[in-house]
């Protein structure tokens, strides 16, 4: 996700830097800077010095919005964005840059418009296609999210990411076929990207192959062991080891003793080590924002559903996996697992969603 903003502000970032003269070359360098705060204040400067043109005071704005949202501060980056549009309403980049906080917002609906906006300023503009698609899923309107994945990639074959999206969504559908398809095209253009091996470990994992879904998830591990990716990768991997009756409590320590565990979904990782309750971990998951709360409690049902599985606890299981079925947004991994254990052990597939 930053490398792809970090892209789209440098490509405006040519022309302010050639219309200012280069008056302040160091102010300039830093509101370029790939670190958050660095581009922050060098933009900040910028926009107080109050001797630069219009255009160029819309870039600044739009790359100061860009350096909110790597810090996940959408409420600062939509105000800059705003101020951009504002001085600029042709800049697509502002529109898409808005929208794409909007999205992690959970206000999709606003999402959508400004991506919208942003193609139809640039109807090349893939990145903009692409973070449309992903409003559309987390609507749960997986159809229009794949079309829109699939303009992203017609535009730009090589977009790995958009790939990986597009195979999250045939995922959500339960077309694993063209879902692996889609993660194996994601990861042959980028065979780092971690989030199409954690895709494609819970397609394996879904169709019972675990000991692939095994393979998949220690490859995340391997590629970051302190990354959010890697504790989420952990927590699969225990369940799929577990089943199949092998032992991961070094694998479990390894990635514990590298990642931040007081964070989500650190709970859920301390719980497979024996270091929380049940019970703790759903009350951690309810530390967070209305809409954070909303998948990290869903998270905490199915997981704590499957470790009492795994302790034999079925009644206790089954409540909590029925939570997960009934409480998950269905764009969610852990919806689609929940139902799926939930059938497995004989339980009705119905439920309140």
């Amino acid at each position: 996700m930053i490398r792809k903003r970090v892209l789209c502000v440098c490509l405006l970032f040519g022309a302010a830097l050639a219309a200012t003269g280069c008056s302040s070359q160091e102010d300039l360098s830093k509101c370029r800077s790939t670190d958050p705060d660095i581009k922050i204040a060098g933009c900040t400067a910028l926009i107080q010095t109050g001797n630069v043109t219009t255009q160029d005071l819309s870039t600044f704005y739009n790359n100061r919005g860009a350096a909110y949202f790597d810090k996940h501060d959408f409420d600062r980056a939509i105000q800059d964005y705003n101020e951009a549009i504002r001085l600029n309403p042709k800049l697509a980049t502002s529109f898409y840059g808005r929208g794409d906080s909007y999205d992690h917002k959970g206000d999709f609906d606003r999402a959508i418009q400004d991506q919208s906006e942003a193609i139809r300023l640039d109807p090349k503009f893939a990145y903009a296609y692409d973070a449309r698609g992903r409003a559309h899923r987390n609507k749960g309107d997986f159809d229009q999210a794949i079309e829109d994945y699939s303009e992203a990639i017609r535009l730009n074959p090589n977009y790995a990411l958009a790939l990986n999206n597009r195979g999250d969504s045939y995922r959500s559908k339960g077309d694993y076929t063209l879902a692996l398809r889609d993660f194996n095209d994601a990861i042959r253009l980028n065979p780092k990207l971690a989030s199409a091996y954690n895709n494609r470990g819970f397609v394996h994992f879904m169709q019972l192959n675990l000991a692939a879904a095994i393979e998949e998830w220690d490859q995340v591990i391997a590629f970051s062991p302190s990354s959010k990716a890697a504790v989420l990768a952990a927590m699969d991997l225990h369940i799929a080891m577990r089943r199949l009756g092998r032992d991961d409590v070094e694998r479990l320590s390894s990635v514990a003793s590298a990642a931040d565990l007081l964070t989500w979904p650190g709970p859920v990782l301390r719980l497979d080590l024996g270091q929380m309750t049940a019970d703790q971990v759903v009350a951690a998951a309810a530390h967070a924002s209305a809409e954070q709360q909303k998948w990290q409690v869903c998270e905490a049902n199915y997981f704590t559903g499957e470790d009492a599985l795994i302790h034999h606890q079925r009644a206790t299981a089954i409540s909590r996996l029925n939570a997960a079925r009934d409480g998950c947004p269905k764009t969610e991994g852990s919806y689609a697992a929940a139902l799926a254990e939930l059938r497995r052990l004989g339980e009705p597939a119905g439920g309140v969603k």
